[in-house]
This record gives structure tokens, C-alpha cells and sequence, in this order.
């Protein structure tokens, strides 16, 4: 079988019928090559879905296609995709540099997706290629890769894992361009060195997503960052994040310590997910969890920044939001039973695991939680935020002593954090909040009759009004129908809010509140 790359030196001997979009001749004619009649760009928009490998097999489709992949914009070297090994040609590395090196000189590479090198059991080969794996590569060709799309100013970038490996060493590159804008990591180390690149030496750069990488530096500080993506990442030292234009920000589930923010007074939209049992003082980092790949779980990710998993916030998920006219004359004391969670539901919350799932009960003092200083002043302009985490979370209660105004928020989704026995943590954002518009609360399940016996003897509590006039719904997210809807019900009505604007989602069933008499 013929491989990608001896294809790239065969040239068609006949140059078909290329017809005109409106030649419809038939008869005894050869059809016509409608494909063919398509300008380039169209030509390397289709390409784009495709492998370099299978991009290169196109040379031998007719003249017209002889030299096309030698301009395609977009480079995809990916050998494992959506969880599916994509078999590569032979002697791939060399493949790979030719495809590279050999394309037109005036062309940019404006996309380069790749994996790291695979380890192979663990082992990484560093000398000659192994003669019974014939598509590796090594670390070296990964860099090697990056430079030459660098030089031919790509403007995005994506490494991911390679299943076959437990960590990717991007520390090797080095991460210089004036045209990058985009660059998407996955289980990948970055050094002081590389943070300060991206910080200084990338003025262009407008999206950083990181997912499960270990980060080394003590700073990402970048006026040209729209949006920064932090997820499950190995923060290994004090970490300041300052983007003065920053736009998006998440930050989901850090270990070790969350980041420091600082000079964001751009933010618009932001996402904290904390996990007190990743942050406090003690903790070790079992790699084999955080950096396990979503290849080995089974999972379709092949590191696009189109493919986040979602988030268990209600935000966006009014579609399955019953109107309440249609269930005011449901019983009142309907019950929840059980609704199929079974044993791949997590101890803690009974929901899916996954690095979005933040439901256990933190019981760490406040002196052993490290990082996440300044974080909501640090967002005190947002107009979309969510700040989800467990019952007892440390960073956000340690945070709320001193609450900044929120006068931009709109839309806040909050987690079981905020649902105390006093309700202080849910009333003071209500308090400091005062355009606020829509307001979704995640409830989690916990075994914890002391609580409940706190917040029912709590519930008449003085000074706990607040003003939310523009409030427009309230949706509270259950797994069950507890005491603490009820309890939550009672709260915003006391406070002036209409029971027409309080709704319940429990799984994708709805339910009219009616508080407590």
C-alpha cells in the first residue's frame, strides 16, 4: 500500500472535465467534476475536517487537486481522535515534516492540532523510533512541529495528551509569535518560562485554554487575553492571573491552590468552581487521577474549545423549565422518590462524577485552604457569574466578608456553598447585588439532620431582608424535594418576591413552590 507521503510525488496523468456550476450536459459524456469546480477556499474549508494523512491523498484525485494541500490553512496530526485511533501512514514523523516543510512557502498554517509523543507503557523512547511502532514520534518532533507552524504564523494552536502517555512536556516549546491567538492545552506541563512567553512574547494571544495541566509559574499576566480557561489544573506555586481585558474566565476545580486575580476590571462572564479537598495544606496530587485522559475514560474530547463538557449550573437550561400555570393545581405534598440514581453516582451529591461535579462536604479550617484570594472583588464587574462549590466551602464564605458591590450582575448561579443555616452567604450576594435578574441555586443531598434542625430554627431570623426589584426568576436546582426548598421558598417571599417567580427543577421536572405556612 502506497503511503501518504509517496502519494505527494505522483502527479494525474489526465486532467478531467471541470464543468461550470450551471452545465448540466449529460448523454454519453463523462460526468462533470462539480467538486473539482470549487474554489480553493471551499476545497481547504472541507480539508479541515480531515487528517494531514488523508489531506494528502487528495493529490492524486486529478491536476486540479495536485498541489491544493499544499495551502490548506489547517494541519490536523492528530493519531487518536473522539477516542478512535486514526490510523496515520508509516515512518510518520517524516511524513509529518514533509507535509510541513514542503507546502507553499506564501502559505500560512493558520491551524495545528497534535498530540504529544506516546510513551508507550510508560516508557519514552529517546533515541531511534522503535522498529515495531511505526507512527512514532518523539517530544523533539512535537516542538519541532510547533516551531514550523510558529514560523508560518499559525494563529491557533491545539496539543492534547496523547492517550499513550501520562504527560505532555510543553516546557520544550518555545512560544514566541505575534500571530498566535489561540492556543488550547491538555495535560501538558508549563514552566515559569513558558507562562512568562505567553505573558510577554504572544501580544496577540485572545484565548488560553488550559485542561489538567500542571502549571509552574508565578504569573499569567497578558493584556490581550479575552478569554482564559482553567480546568482541573495542578497550580504547583502561587499563581497570579492579572488580564486587564479579560472578557471570560473559568476556573473549575484547581489543585493544590487556587489562583490569585487580580486587575480584571474587563470581566463579563465568569465561572469559579472550587473544591476544598484539592486545595487544603497536606494535599498530594495522585497524577493517575488528575492527569488521566478523557481518551481512557471513553470520553469524545479531542482538546477543541468547542467540546467543554457542560456545566451542572441551571443557566442555561430554561428550555426544560416548566411554567408554573401549568402545575399550579399539582399536589401539595408531592413527593420525590427514587429517581435512578444508581452506583455511578457519587457518594457525596449523588450526581455524575466528572470535573464539573463539586458536591461533598468540606470540613477544612479556613488557615489550611491555600490561594483564591481577592477572587470576587476580582469579579465585582461581571454581568453572568457562577460560583459553585460544596457545603462548607472555604475561599468564597472567607472572600464574603468583604463583598464587593456587584452592580453589573445580571444572571448568578450559585452552589450548595451559600445555603447555610443562616442563609448569610445566599443573603449577602442578594444584598450586594442590586440589578440582579435571574438567580439559579444548585442543591446537593447530604446525610446532615444537625443542619437541618439548624436552619429550621433559623428560619425567622431578623435581619435577613434584601432588595432584588428587578429580580425576574428564581429556579432552584434539586436533586430531591427537601425542607431546604421549602425553607429557600419562605426566604425570597418574605423578601418581596412573588411566588409566580420561584420555580423548582428537580431532574427535568418542575414544580410551583408554595412556601411553608
Amino acid at each position: 500500500m502506497r503511503s501518504a507521503g509517496q502519494m505527494l510525488d505522483e502527479t494525474p496523468d489526465k486532467k478531467p472535465k471541470v464543468c461550470s456550476a450551471g452545465d448540466t450536459s449529460g448523454g454519453d459524456a463523462s460526468p462533470a467534476d462539480r467538486l473539482s469546480a470549487l474554489p480553493d477556499e471551499v476545497l481547504h474549508h472541507v480539508m479541515s475536517f480531515l487528517r494531514a494523512w488523508e489531506v494528502a491523498r487528495t493529490c492524486v484525485l486529478s491536476r486540479r487537486w495536485r498541489h491544493v494541500w499544499a495551502s490548506a490553512p489547517c494541519v490536523d496530526l492528530r493519531v487518536w481522535r473522539l477516542g478512535r485511533h486514526c490510523a496515520p501512514p508509516d515512518r510518520f514523523a517524516k511524513f509529518a515534516y514533509r507535509f510541513l516543510l514542503q507546502r507553499e512557502a506564501s502559505a500560512p498554517v493558520d491551524t495545528l492540532r497534535l498530540l504529544s509523543s506516546p510513551g508507550y507503557g510508560g516508557h519514552r523512547y529517546r533515541q531511534s523510533p522503535p522498529s515495531d511502532v511505526p507512527e512514532y514520534y518523539s517530544s523533539d518532533d512535537v516542538d519541532a512541529w510547533i516551531r514550523a507552524a510558529i514560523k508560518r504564523r499559525a494563529r491557533v494552536i491545539q496539543l492534547a495528551g496523547h492517550p499513550k502517555e501520562t504527560h505532555n512536556g510543553f516546557w520544550h516549546a518555545n512560544i514566541v509569535s505575534c500571530h498566535l491567538k489561540v492556543l488550547v492545552l491538555s495535560e501538558s506541563l508549563l514552566s515559569d518560562r513558558t507562562l512568562r512567553q505567553l505573558s510577554s512574547r504572544c501580544p496577540s494571544l485572545e484565548v488560553l485554554d488550559l485542561k489538567k495541566c500542571s502549571l509552574e509559574g508565578s504569573e499569567i499576566s497578558s493584556a490581550s487575553l479575552r478569554s482564559l480557561t482553567i480546568v482541573e489544573c495542578s497550580v504547583m506555586q502561587d499563581l497570579t492571573i492579572a488580564s486587564p481585558n479579560l472578557l471570560s474566565l473559568r476556573c473549575v476545580k484547581p489543585y493544590h491552590r487556587a489562583p490569585l486575580f487580580q486587575n480584571m476590571g474587563s470581566i463579563t462572564t465568569a465561572t469559579i468552581m472550587l473544591d476544598d479537598s484539592f486545595l487544603h495544606v497536606g494535599y498530594e496530587n495522585d497524577n493517575e487521577f488528575i492527569h488521566k485522559t478523557a481518551h481512557d475514560e471513553g470520553s469524545d474530547s479531542d482538546c477543541s474549545v468547542e467540546n467543554d463538557p457542560p456545566y451542572y449550573s441551571d443557566s442555561c437550561s430554561d428550555a426544560s423549565t416548566c411554567e408554573f400555570v401549568d402545575i399550579l393545581t399539582d399536589s401539595e405534598d408531592e413527593q420525590c422518590g427514587d429517581h435512578g440514581q444508581g452506583p455511578d453516582h457519587c457518594k457525596h451529591c449523588k450526581c455524575n462524577h466528572g470535573p464539573y461535579c463539586y458536591g461533598r462536604r468540606n470540613r477544612f479550617d479556613v488557615d489550611k485552604i491555600l490561594g483564591g484570594h481577592n477572587v470576587l472583588h476580582s469579579l465585582s464587574n461581571a454581568t453572568n457569574l457562577e460560583l459553585l462549590a460544596g457545603a462548607g466551602e472555604v475561599i468564597l464564605n472567607r472572600e464574603l466578608k468583604t463583598c464587593p458591590v456587584f452592580s453589573n450582575l445580571k444572571t448568578l448561579s450559585l452552589g450548595e456553598w451559600c445555603i447555610t443555616a443562616d442563609f448569610y452567604p445566599l443573603i449577602s450576594l442578594l444584598q450586594h447585588s442590586p440589578n440582579l435578574e435571574r438567580l439559579f441555586i444548585e442543591l446537593k443531598l447530604y446525610d446532615d439532620d444537625d443542619t437541618e434542625e439548624e436552619m429550621e430554627d433559623s428560619t425567622r431570623l431578623v435581619g435577613r431582608s434584601f432588595a432584588c426589584t428587578h429580580l425576574k426568576i428564581v429556579k432552584i436546582k434539586c436533586l430531591e424535594y427537601e425542607y431546604k426548598v421549602h425553607l429557600l421558598a419562605d426566604l425570597f417571599t418574605d423578601n418581596g418576591v412573588p411566588v409566580e417567580k420561584i420555580f423548582v427543577r428537580r431532574q427535568s421536572i418542575c414544580h410551583y413552590i408554595k412556601p411553608v405556612a
